[in-house]
């Protein structure tokens, strides 16, 4: 799949007119940390561009999601393994970043307004094999992973990547819950779970 302007921007390329799509994304930040609407006429009447200007720097509006979903859970996760790491806790790093985490996203305001509104479309997004999203935290949490196993916090005899894989599967099913069986999520009993696992 060809990359839009937004992903060839977050790569490095930029174009000297203004706004940009990087001014796309930041205003979709700013609304999804709001807990608003994400809707594509509004943002590109704020950004002052036509909509199809702003289709073509985005691609479509779940692609742009994603990368809201992700610029946001990329900053908690660093700040929350810089966190971690200071309180230097026995158990598993990976379990004690992603059960924080989780809190923190069932809290945020425009998770809530997803859930509530779109619940399927959010699950979906981050939780596809085909998803950046996926394969990105998948990634982030194999870096995790490979630290705890390192210091010998995890000694589970399972390849990183898988262990990563069924981590985040396992995040997802308490942060999804809703969408997936209509229960409430339970991040208590996610971080309960990660942690008798990741030892």
């Amino acid at each position: 799949m060809a990359q839009t302007p937004l992903e060839r921007e977050l790569g490095g390329t930029r174009t000297a007119a203004r706004p940009t799509p990087l001014d796309a994304l930041a205003t979709a930040d700013k609304w999804f940390k709001a807990g608003r609407k994400l809707d594509i006429q509004a943002l590109a009447g704020e950004l002052g561009v036509s909509r199809v200007t702003l289709h073509r720097w985005i691609g479509t509006r779940e692609r742009l999601l994603v990368e809201v979903l992700w610029r946001n859970a990329d900053r908690a996760l660093s700040r929350l393994a810089t966190q971690v790491e200071a309180d230097r806790p026995a158990c598993s790093h990976t379990a004690e970043v992603l059960s924080r985490w989780v809190v923190g996203v069932l809290d945020n305001p425009g998770i809530r307004q997803l859930q509530a509104e779109e619940g399927e479309m959010l699950a979906r997004l981050l939780t596809h094999d085909a998803s950046e999203f996926q394969s990105r935290m998948i990634e982030r949490v194999a870096e995790l992973l490979s630290a705890d196993i390192e210091h010998r916090r995890v000694t589970i005899d399972l390849d990183v990547t898988d262990l990563a894989y069924t981590t985040v599967r396992i995040v997802e099913s308490f942060v999804h819950t809703s969408a997936i069986t209509g229960g409430r999520p339970d991040p208590e009993r996610n971080a309960r779970v990660l942690r008798a696992i990741l030892r």
